[in-house]
């Protein structure tokens, strides 16, 4: 009787992981770079266009801070740990497409911050990749995809998230879900468009 040969995962160090999370933590303990990052639509309507990006980098207050950086270390950690490719380009062009997504979608918005949209992104990635193993890990990332369409579903209709709806009735930070899902958009297209391209490749 043959049975599968479980996959082993060798040690790597998430470098990319630790490069976004570090960035994270030195723009919360420096007010000014705060300031130079920080999605202020009025400065990106002068013109300062980087701010759409790093505006991800900036939060609000302490609890603001670890549950996104603990969170993008969780799955950042995971897509690197396990082999994954493309965290630093699924993280830079999330970003773009959140303060994107706040800059058309979300007028309202004088500011925006945090890390969430592309906690969402990494998840999203890191199990559509599980979805191409076997095994228990298959399952889980099958039952972890359905788990996050629930959570962003609950969370465009309530127009919270649960980070935020955790905080009670004076929470420092108001989620934007549509930065999550704009996420996990991201996610998907950029993993759609790897396995094209390695299809096309493959066809060449």
């Amino acid at each position: 009787m043959h049975t599968a040969t479980p996959r082993l995962i060798p040690l790597r160090i998430p470098l990319a992981t630790l490069l976004v999370c570090g960035a994270a933590g030195v723009v919360f303990a420096q007010p000014h770079l705060q300031a130079l990052l920080i999605y202020d639509r009025a400065a990106i309507d002068e013109g300062e266009i980087w701010r759409l990006i790093t505006g991800n980098l900036v939060h609000f207050s302490p609890s603001h801070f670890l549950y996104d950086v603990v969170a993008l270390f969780v799955a950042g950690a995971l897509m690197e740990i396990r082999g994954y490719r493309h965290f630093a380009i699924l993280c830079l062009v999330s970003a773009a497409m959140i303060g994107a997504t706040v800059y058309v979608g979300s007028p309202e918005l004088s500011v925006f911050g945090g890390l969430s949209g592309i906690v969402m992104a990494a998840f999203t990635y890191a199990c559509l990749e599980g979805l191409e193993e076997t095994g228990a890990w298959r399952r889980l990332c099958w039952v972890a995809l359905i788990f996050l369409v629930i959570k962003m579903s609950i969370e465009m209709a309530l127009g919270s998230s649960f980070e935020s709806l955790a905080e009670g009735e004076s929470p420092s930070f108001v989620a934007v879900p549509s930065t999550h899902v704009a996420g996990a958009v991201t996610a998907l297209i950029l993993f759609a468009s790897t396995r094209l391209a390695g299809f096309r490749k493959t066809r060449s």
